[in-house]
């Protein structure tokens, strides 16, 4: 886990800019951490279980066994859903598991047009789509009188997100801890308007990634944020880790 506040504090020392101007406010930070999670987790998913290195970097973010409530031939996902892995099961009637088979539309009107291929209880079928009524993610089930499915996904990474508070007279930022209730001081102003001497509920989400892939997070921000750093080691350092990335 990488702590938002560090995150921040490395891009601060390393582009220079924190001179009483903070060129580089929290605000631009918290939009930019959004894009560079982003781009972090769609570097990983891409390579996901081509080697020990990128499934161990995925690792927590890999749900098993989710169970999804079916009625009608249709569930509804997990608000997180991010990628399916592997098959989704169901308990047959026999107590043994039976594995569903992912197929597309055209699959699936194909199948059901024949007779010897169409979705039974013992070759189920399912296919991802999205209802009108609700806008949710859907897995849609053949036969449609299974109830409960079992499910195996990547979640979406948290929203890495930085809070403080500021003291009104010198203008000094104080980062809030992740999950953290903060008692801001009088004098000093919490990012949300209220004022100190009050308790504040802390919005700060940590990084879901590893020490290892700050070097590759911070030369993202640089690239985003267009900073050009008085020396090339970092940048050099954060591409390289991301080749390594995209070799893996």
């Amino acid at each position: 886990m990488l702590y938002a506040s560090e995150v921040y504090e490395v891009l601060l020392d390393l582009s220079r800019k924190d001179l009483r101007g903070r060129s580089l406010s929290p605000e631009e930070y918290n939009n930019t951490a959004r894009l560079v999670n982003e781009m972090v987790f769609a570097k990983y998913y891409a390579k996901f279980e081509g080697t020990i290195e990128n499934s161990e970097a995925m690792s927590g973010f890999k749900v098993l066994n989710e169970a999804v409530v079916i009625a009608g031939g249709v569930g509804v996902l997990p608000a997180r859903y991010s990628h399916k892995v592997g098959k989704p099961r169901y308990v047959h009637t026999d107590t043994t598991i039976k594995h569903l088979d992912w197929v597309s539309s055209q699959e699936d009107a194909d199948r059901e047009e024949d007779y010897l291929t169409k979705a039974t209880l013992v070759h189920p079928t399912c296919r991802l789509g999205i209802t009108t009524t609700t806008a949710d993610m859907t897995v849609h089930v053949r036969p449609t009188t299974i109830t409960q499915i079992y499910l195996d996904y990547i979640r979406t990474p948290d929203r890495p997100f930085l809070d403080y508070y500021v003291n009104d007279t010198d203008l000094n930022y104080t980062w809030m801890a992740a999950g953290a209730t903060v008692a801001v001081p009088a004098g000093s102003t919490a990012r949300n308007g209220t004022a100190g001497a009050a308790n504040v509920a802390s919005s700060t989400v940590n990084w879901e990634f590893s020490e290892d892939d700050l070097p590759m997070i911070i030369n993202l921000f640089l690239q985003l944020l267009g900073i050009q750093l008085p020396s090339q080691e970092l940048l050099q350092g954060g591409l390289l880790q991301e080749q390594k990335s995209d070799l893996q």
